[in-house]
């Protein structure tokens, strides 16, 4: 610091001496000319500066400096020359440059540019293991052409401090190490040299043997998610006694056995059988993280946070991907993979706008869809995450969740004005449209219909024209966004409703059935239901409560109430969840979040909480639950963006509606 000042009094020094000094300066008096056109080039710990002058300025020396990563000013001159290379510097860091001409005794104003060193010292990204009999073979690609060589190191399982070391040439991209032992693991570490030294290591792991003895359903997993441990029966087909060892000394017999670790981080497993008679065993290990799914990295409009809001994740044709959107201010689609928990790709529109609705998977091809606030932002995206075609004609999309037919041909979509689209799945074109005049609270198709809820009234349509079939007056007002469930036998679409309803049309007969006053203490708007196998219907509400009522809607069954009294905006925009032993899984997302397991009879089995800012991890949206995993999403605010999780819970997905559109693609059609 003491040095910038130092050089600040000297640029006050050459204003008050500029008139009685002269050195080559075209004109006594004048300015001394600062220097143009600087540019800072990053390179692998450094950082080259170059800059001119105009022709007639002819300074005696430039000063340099800038501030290193321990805070210090580094001042350095150049002799007069109009280039420097600044070493010694931390990749990765942003640096700004300062550069001053020198006058004799005088000097001129400083410029600026902004510097980021990163390493050009490429690590090995695609590096694959083979192994068989007593071998491994690893191969890789060059990384970059100014490799000079490359370090291997690898060690046996059974003594990890005898590490082997060998230098391959820079032209190499294979070799294979035998006379390994059998049946034993090997850990390998690959490094690319270069002049400044040695990139990040590659890192495998392998086993020679003659038919690696096991296979897993995945080697990566959450906390307590279920592995499948298979033996190689095929392979070694006289084996018997076959036991596995986990942590804890937890044995488990048999050629097949299911088990999850409670432990995150990586696990080791025994596994021991007799084969012709002779005891063999091997060592596998797994990794285990805390959440199926942990993210809180979005996309962001400047300094807005970002999470979700009025949404509700749902997953591709295959169950391998989860898709949400986020809400404020920009609204993008990300996929993640349910097996490793990682982001697979994201699509950011090229306009920021919000968006207060949920998406839809096409369970046909594969295409999400999903709208925005903004009139004329209507999505469709490939299972790539690349556009493929944007519909302009309807207005802000907060409104009901789009429906495709069986087919995966049509999507149908109703604006916030109640303007009601078919829209051709490949193309993107209308078909049709017919006017509403109110937000859809839902859509469902069902076979040649689709049913439109809006406000005190449903509609059934005809899904080739448009043409009104029936209007049927609900008898009370459905909720907002939420969505249809439908009773198990197909014949009744069920509906959350304002003041403490839960609604019903019947599908066959076009008319409604008597709304249940179920919310009868502080009532309030109740959301999306979820249809249990035994029958009965489970909703939450604006008030705090959730409700377990009977499928004729003739009365409630049970009621719970999140923390004992009502507490507004509990469950707003809930999306309930139901497994195949009738249990069910909700948020409370008010004041901060309580994620609850009910069982069949309104005891709760089980509650947790995902931590953060409290203000931040609240929720108004929805859940959605696959293969025992329960995955939620959290509004953020402007200390956190809101996360989005999947945790492990246990229990098989109810076949039932809805969570929400019925089936994993939440495509709302029943036939």
């Amino acid at each position: 610091m003491k040095k910038i000042i130092n050089l600040l009094l000297i640029s006050l020094l050459c204003t008050g001496l500029t008139a009685c000094w002269s050195e080559d300066i075209p004109e006594a008096g004048a300015a001394r000319h600062q220097v143009t056109d600087l540019t800072a080039t990053p390179g692998d710990e450094e950082v080259q500066l170059a800059w001119s002058l105009p022709e007639g300025w002819n300074p005696t020396d430039f000063i340099v400096y800038y501030t290193d990563a321990d805070s210090e000013t580094v001042t350095l001159r150049t002799g007069g020359a109009m280039n420097c290379t600044i070493g010694g510097l931390v990749n990765d860091t942003q640096y700004t440059f300062y550069v001053q001409a020198v006058y004799g005794k005088l000097v001129s104003n400083y410029v600026t540019a902004v510097g980021r060193p990163a390493t050009t010292r490429f690590p090995v990204t695609d590096l694959t293991v083979d192994a068989g009999d007593g071998y491994v073979t690893l191969a890789w690609s060059k990384p970059a052409t100014t490799v000079l060589s490359y370090t291997l190191s690898y060690y046996n399982e059974d003594t990890p401090g005898n590490v082997e070391q060998q230098t391959l040439d820079k032209e190499a991209t294979t070799v294979t190490l035998d006379e390994l032992t059998n049946d034993k693991n090997y850990y390998f570490s690959l490094v690319a040299n270069y002049d400044k030294g040695a990139s990040e290591p590659a890192t495998a792991k392998a086993m020679p043997t003659l038919a690696i003895p096991y296979i897993l359903d995945r080697d990566k997993a959450a906390r307590n998610q279920p592995i499948t441990f298979s033996f190689n029966t095929e392979d070694y087909p006289t084996a018997t006694d076959v036991k596995w060892t986990f942590p804890g000394d937890v044995v488990k017999e048999g050629t097949v056995v299911k088990y999850g670790l409670g432990t995150v981080g990586t696990q080791t497993v025994k596994l021991n059988a007799t084969i012709d008679g002779n005891a063999r065993s091997w060592t596998l290990e797994v990794e285990i993280r805390e959440y199926v799914i942990y993210n809180t990295d979005w996309a962001q409009d400047g300094s807005n946070y970002n999470g979700f809001k009025g949404t509700c994740p749902v997953f591709s044709p295959d169950g391998k991907t989860v898709y949400i959107i986020t809400f404020n201010k920009l609204s993008a689609l990300y996929a993640f993979d349910i097996v490793t928990g990682s982001e697979k790709w994201r699509y950011v529109p090229p306009t920021n706008t919000s968006s207060y609705n949920m998406l839809t998977v096409n369970p046909v091809t594969g295409d999400i869809y999903y709208g925005t606030q903004t009139a004329g932002h209507f999505y469709a995206i490939t299972q790539e995450g690349q556009l493929k075609w944007t519909f302009t004609e309807a207005g802000s999309m907060q409104s009901a969740a789009p429906a495709v037919n069986a087919a995966g041909t049509t999507v149908y979509i109703c604006d916030k004005s109640g303007n009601t689209f078919a829209v051709d799945a490949a193309s993107g074109q209308k078909i049709w449209n017919a006017a509403i005049g109110t937000a859809g609270g839902g859509l469902l198709v069902n076979g040649s219909e689709l049913l439109v809820g809006a406000g005190a009234n449903a509609y059934f349509l005809n899904i080739e024209t448009g043409e009104q079939i029936a209007k049927v007056a609900l008898g009370c007002e459905m909720s907002d966004i939420v969505g249809f469930a439908v009773s198990n036998d197909k014949t009744l679409a069920y509906f959350g409703a304002k003041d403490g309803y839960i609604g019903a049309v019947d599908l066959t007969t076009h008319t409604a059935k008597t709304p249940l006053l179920a919310g009868r203490t502080s009532p309030n708007t109740i959301y999306e239901p979820v249809v249990a196998p035994n029958g009965s219907v489970f909703a939450g509400s604006k008030n705090g409560s959730v409700y377990n009522v009977k499928g004729d809607l003739s009365e409630v069954n049970w009621e719970h109430v999140h923390t004992g009294t009502a507490v507004s905006n509990t469950y707003n925009y809930s999306h309930p969840c139901v497994d195949s032993e009738n249990r069910f899984y909700i948020t409370a997302g008010q004041t901060t979040n309580t994620n609850y397991v009910f069982d069949a009879n309104g005891n709760v089995l089980d509650s947790w909480s995902y931590t953060g800012v409290a203000a931040a991890q609240r929720q108004m949206g929805g859940n959605n639950y696959l293969d025992g995993v329960l995955y939620s999403a959290f509004i953020g605010n402007a200390s956190q963006n809101g996360i989005f999780a999947g945790q492990y819970v246990g229990g098989e997905r109810a076949s039932s509606w809805s969570t929400h559109g019925g089936d994993i693609c939440g495509s709302c059609c029943v036939k």
